[in-house]
């Protein structure tokens, strides 16, 4: 599929060799070197609603066949998707059973890679840097010039045509988060912050004197914040990845208090597995990309790998021992 050109370089996501650390690598590397430049900078976050579900079979079957596939893999292709039926119910009513003629299956391999090709028209015609993860897109561009401002306009309106196109929409929620490296929202303690939900529609604003211009999608004003996240990572309006180191914290702190109140067993035997497996992960997501660079992130971040090797020694002393 990949030699067909099904699917585009820009797709990160259900793609051999790439992950949310690439995409997220990848995307900041530009956007921080474009920043260090003084360069105003402005990229958008779009987000199609319900993809997986949306996708319309008859459409899927003539974008595999302008791709090149041969008729009989189309026609197995096809064969996969149809004989599904569905029906409403509502208390006690329901309806005549409808055969399904849209949606791909989000638990399968075959149904991930053939949404991306779906959706692999959206990297046509695009002007901006452009970065996608599954139904994710991201698009960047300098806009200290009215022409960059321009430029980014026109390629979401050119995304929303062409979702239009495929029966598709975009979510309607939006959010612009403004980088300005003049002002900053770092909390100046370490005070407890709520976990942000990620928007469907963002703008960021980044460098120095950016315009910060406005952006519709459709008939819409996009809004402004200053925050966002981004495949699970909080990135804030100066790309200082504080709340992000805090936000990791809290969550591993949260696990491991779970654990020491339900596991009666503190043996090294039982906690290191367990911390691994459900610690370990939240404060390691993505670490290459927001790892700590001030001493106080780095010392809430040990913490939480202090407390549980506290858990091991509080079990050491307590468990009972066995005599011959």
């Amino acid at each position: 599929m990949e030699n067909k050109e099904g699917i585009g370089d820009s797709q990160y996501g259900f793609t051999k060799g790439k992950l949310c650390l690439t995409n997220l690598v990848a995307f900041y590397d530009r956007v921080t070197v474009l920043v260090d430049k003084a360069r105003a900078t402005d990229f958008i976050y779009l987000d199609l609603c319900k993809a997986f579900d949306t996708v319309l079979h008859d459409i899927l079957v003539s974008k595999l066949e302008r791709h090149g596939f041969d008729r009989w893999t189309t026609q197995w292709i096809k064969n996969w998707l149809d004989g599904c039926t569905q029906r409403v119910a509502v208390n006690s009513s329901m309806s005549k059973w409808r055969p399904v003629t849209s949606g791909v299956p989000q638990w399968s391999v075959l149904g991930t890679v053939i949404f991306n090709i779906f959706v692999g028209h959206k990297d046509s015609g695009i002007e901006c840097t452009l970065s996608k993860f599954a139904d994710g897109t991201k698009l960047c561009a300098v806009v200290n010039m009215l022409e960059g401002r321009d430029v980014i306009q026109r390629d979401p309106d050119r995304l929303e045509k062409q979702a239009h196109v495929n029966l598709m929409r975009s979510n309607k929620a939006s959010i612009i988060l403004i980088l300005n490296p003049k002002h900053s929202t770092i909390p100046a303690t370490r005070k407890k912050i709520n976990p942000i939900p990620a928007k469907t529609r963002t703008v960021l604003h980044m460098g120095r004197g950016n315009p910060k211009h406005k952006y519709r999608l459709g008939r819409e004003w996009i809004e402004t914040s200053p925050e966002e996240k981004d495949l699970g990572v909080l990135v804030d309006e100066k790309l200082n990845m504080t709340w992000q180191c805090t936000l990791a914290a809290q969550k591993a702190n949260r696990i491991l208090g779970r654990i020491k109140r339900s596991m009666t067993s503190r043996s090294r035997e039982v906690i290191l597995p367990i911390y691994s497996t459900l610690v370990r992960p939240r404060v390691e997501y993505c670490v290459q990309l927001w790892g700590p660079q001030h001493k106080k992130d780095k010392d809430l971040l040990e913490r939480v790998q202090g407390r549980a090797t506290k858990m091991i020694r509080e079990g050491w002393r307590t468990s009972p021992i066995k005599t011959g």
